[in-house]
């Protein structure tokens, strides 16, 4: 926290001394955010960078590569936007082409179940719907299949199958392709974001461990274990209100009330655990449920005990483990991540920035403010001490809007610089 404190008075005592009201982007036109649609200009902290901006279609998750190669997804709609490809890799500043192949993202019978289009796909080999992609600390691309395609303006159900945990080299080499069954992975549940602990001592089979949020919107909300080596998976803190969403709950974007609007009805959003991330030393699993401001903490070492009948109290006991640690600094989060000094950041969409946590001191304070930062959805620290994330108006989608698309692209990547690079966990 001594960096985070130091660069936010550093850039403040800048800005005042040049009167600068705006962050200037070197790829910017004369107006100082174009093409980026803002509503104010109220800045704070260090200067946040555009990187790319998506045209074609729209991401939830992005990660980085130890070179600098960007990686990122883009869920499944099927009859409206986002069906050329769902994991893809920045080319250049406004390009992406489909990974590992235009193949593997086009499913041979569609991205629906044929004989029941309520449920998605179960083709174990090709991409339904991608809503994470991760690259881990031996530069290998994960993509996390929820195997639910958004299709007039609704999730569909999950296949056998169609949910999945998919590895790769970066020639685009398949390494791993864990299907979760649906005693883990429910049909209603959404895969949503995803943590690796490589180390071999996690678990007995030596390689490591992925944690997965479920954001379920029906409310079986928890964690999802998956041991890498043998692709068992088992749940916890699971269908509770530490990983549920608040009833009713309410949000504000640029100044304005936010109240979702399906089919004519307005209603709230109840997305549950969603933001996920793993501490510096891998003995904490930090989560947040989106419609909720509430950020909590779980030992890892609960986690890596399967519930069953020779562990029947582990589900209880990562309960009574998990610690609330606040309300995230005034805003709810979509994205969490972690850098190697410790310090846990977290997307804020109600004020368009991101927040910082201090694990030692418990506090959170705002780390940047930009009015480019339209609803941060991923987070991704790389090797550069840069922190990256994503840009997508997600609550001007049609699905929350009575299929009104409110959006106004492009949407982007920006990065900010932090005090600290990514996490080693191997």
């Amino acid at each position: 926290m001594v960096f985070a404190t130091s660069a936010l008075l550093a850039f403040a005592s800048l800005a005042a001394a040049s009167g600068a009201s705006r962050i200037l982007d070197p790829r910017s036109s004369a107006d100082n955010y174009a093409p980026i649609q803002v509503y104010d200009n109220g800045t704070s902290g260090p200067p946040i960078q555009l990187e790319h901006l998506f045209y074609n279609q729209w991401p939830t998750g992005l990660s980085v590569t130890s070179t600098g190669k960007i990686y990122a997804n883009f869920p499944t709609q099927v009859n409206t936007t986002n069906t050329q490809f769902t994991v893809g890799v920045i080319t250049n500043f406004t390009t992406e082409a489909a990974f590992p192949s235009v193949e593997y993202n086009t499913p041979p019978l569609g991205f629906l179940d044929p004989s029941n289009p309520l449920f998605g796909n179960g083709d174990p080999d090709h991409f339904i719907s991608v809503q994470s992609v991760i690259v881990d600390e031996l530069d290998r691309v994960w993509a996390l299949d929820t195997g639910r395609p958004l299709y007039n303006g609704n999730n569909v159900y999950s296949s056998y199958g169609g949910a999945k945990l998919v590895g790769f080299d970066q020639n685009g080499t398949r390494i791993a392709n864990i299907v979760l069954p649906q005693t883990v992975a429910y049909p209603d549940t959404l895969l949503n974001d995803v943590r690796f602990d490589l180390r071999p001592t996690t678990l007995p089979s030596g390689k490591g461990v992925a944690y997965i949020t479920d954001s379920s919107d029906a409310g079986r909300n928890g964690i999802i274990v998956v041991d890498l080596g043998t692709g068992n998976a088992w749940r916890h803190l699971d269908s509770i209100a530490y990983t549920r969403g608040d009833q009713g709950f309410k949000s504000t974007y640029d100044g304005n009330v936010f109240t979702p609007a399906f089919g004519g009805v307005n209603s709230h959003i109840t997305t549950g655990a969603d933001g996920i991330a793993l501490s510096a030393d891998g003995e904490w699993l930090y989560f947040t449920p989106l419609s909720s401001r509430r950020v909590y903490r779980v030992p890892t070492s609960a986690l890596l005990v399967e519930p069953s009948p020779s562990n029947p109290f582990a589900a209880d006991q990562a309960i009574a483990l998990t610690q609330f640690l606040g309300s995230g600094g005034g805003s709810h989060s979509d994205g969490l991540e972690t850098d190697s000094s410790g310090m846990i950041y977290l997307g804020a969409p109600e004020q368009n920035g991101i927040n910082i946590h201090n694990p030692e001191t418990g506090t959170f304070e705002t780390y940047v403010r930009d009015p480019r930062i339209q609803w941060p959805d991923t987070l991704s620290i790389a090797t550069d001490n840069r922190l990256y994330f994503t840009t997508n108006q997600f609550w001007l989608q049609p699905a929350l809007n009575n299929g009104v698309d409110k959006r106004i692209p492009p949407f982007g990547i920006f990065s900010v610089p932090i005090g600290a690079g990514k996490i080693q966990l191997t």
